[in-house]
């Protein structure tokens, strides 16, 4: 007879599920109520307008997380992105060229961060925050502090348009989503990956040069910083050097927050995206709320505390 697999209790199953799931069913029950449009149809668009762009930046984090690293410059450099596609519109260049000009973009900062991390072994928060704040710097200095207009009507489309009822902008970043997720997990370039956040000694004697690999991740994660830029220039029909200010903490936090651990160097991008779920029904609730942009910044300024906090002591309690 066979020995029968014990069944999992109620307390069990309840346990196996993510934490950002149960936040995520609290604050949508409890915005659900203080909210009346918080339910209705245009408002969900509304959130998933918003989030698309957000979570290819969250992924381009989290790729950061998954070699054990920390990107702080994601925000700048995608507003960096946002200038040169907004120049080079108002110059009258094609509108597909813009477009790759500002993905080109953000590769080229990325490609910098890796040279200077990898090959150089600075710090990465030091290098992506002295690389970020310099690209906003030159922003600031091209634009005079002042938007440039992008107003082209094939551009606003990316933002605005739909394709059988679905947001435009809802569908590149599924698409994005699923690039990344075939990289990442389907790939062996994925599994190197997971090697350099997790032993990359093991992935030297493998054969594989771990300064050229992560070179070639922080050049794909300024590939995925310029596509943010498109479609936040596309939402703002403009490019301003503002546009990443505190992005890159909105896309730490919803790292952290779905449950990815820096501790470790590990990552999973299906848990970046409840993150950003997280995040912007947070947002989008507390603005229907009518609660204060300052309060938001310290509510979420605590949970990502919090978090962070639970996962040090969790990585402490397991090695104890």
């Amino acid at each position: 007879m066979k020995n029968k697999k014990p069944r999992k209790g109620a307390l069990q199953i309840v346990g196996s599920i993510e934490p950002v799931i149960w936040m995520l069913a609290i604050i949508i029950i409890t915005f659900s109520f203080t909210g009346e449009k918080f339910l209705s149809w245009g408002n969900t668009i509304n959130i998933i307008k918003q989030a698309s762009p957000f979570l290819i930046l969250a992924l381009a984090e989290t790729m950061a997380v998954l070699v054990g690293q920390i990107d702080l410059s994601v925000g700048n450099n995608m507003a960096f992105c946002t200038v040169i596609i907004a120049l080079l519109m108002r110059s009258g260049m094609p509108v597909w060229l813009c477009a790759v000009a500002g993905v080109l973009t953000g590769a080229c900062c990325g490609l910098l961060n890796g040279i200077f991390i990898a090959r150089f072994k600075v710090p990465a928060y030091i290098t992506t925050f002295g690389f970020g704040t310099m690209f906003y710097g030159v922003g600031s200095l091209i634009t005079g502090g002042v938007s440039i207009p992008a107003m082209e009507d094939h551009f606003r489309f990316l933002a605005d348009g739909s394709v059988f009822g679905i947001p435009m902008v809802m569908i590149i970043a599924l698409l994005v989503f699923g690039v990344v997720w075939l990289l990442v997990y389907r790939t062996s370039f994925g599994r190197n990956m997971y090697g350099l956040g997790g032993n990359r000694e093991a992935l030297f004697l493998g054969g594989v040069d771990p300064v050229k690999a992560e070179v070639i991740i922080f050049t794909i994660i300024g590939v995925l910083v310029g596509t943010a830029g498109i479609l936040f220039a596309a939402r703002s029909a403009s490019g301003h050097p503002d546009y990443g200010k505190q992005w890159e903490f909105n896309a730490i936090a919803a790292t952290i927050i779905g449950g990815n651990s820096f501790s470790e160097g590990n990552g999973n991008i299906f848990k970046t995206m409840l993150g950003v779920l997280f995040i912007q029904i947070l947002k989008t609730g507390l603005n229907i709320s009518g609660v204060s942009p300052q309060s938001q910044s310290f509510l979420l300024g605590l949970i990502v505390v919090v978090a962070i906090s639970t996962d040090v002591l969790l990585k402490a309690r397991k090695e104890a």
